[in-house]
């Protein structure tokens, strides 16, 4: 279990991956053998997965959506090639409720997102579609 020293390394990490050991070390007032050891010990618990290089679509000129997909009947099982096949897809989440599938979609313009929309209506089993536009990002701790 994470205690206060391995929550403070994950926050430090959460806001800039590319942080050295001495700088977190400094920060969370522990050495660098006790900050290395503990991310290793994080990696291999699967608590950290991985570190990431974020890109960004142009905000002039990308769009950001969630597309909100229900199946009858289910199918996310037999979508998931199709969902990894498409890079702008971000995010893709099984969900409760009366939704099956939520995706987060980074376009870099209307058109390639229309694209990919009509691209979803040959999907197995696809009952609907809800389009919701990202209008601004308001936190972002990815």
């Amino acid at each position: 279990m994470a205690d206060h020293y391995d929550q403070k390394i994950l926050a430090l990490l959460v806001d800039d991956a590319r942080l050295s050991v001495s700088d977190i070390s400094r920060q969370v007032n522990l050495s660098r053998s006790a900050v290395t050891e503990r991310i290793k010990r994080m990696e291999d618990n699967r608590t950290i997965t991985g570190y990431h290089a974020h890109t960004s679509v142009s905000k002039e000129d990308g769009v950001t959506a969630y597309l909100a997909l229900t199946f009858r009947p289910l199918s996310c099982d037999l979508v998931q090639p199709l969902i990894d096949a498409i890079p702008e897809v971000k995010l893709a989440h099984s969900i409760s409720g009366d939704l099956d599938l939520l995706l987060l979609i980074q376009a870099n313009s209307m058109t390639r997102l229309n694209v990919i929309r009509s691209e979803m209506d040959s999907w197995p089993n696809l009952d609907k579609v809800v389009t919701h536009m990202c209008l601004a990002n308001r936190l972002d701790r990815w």
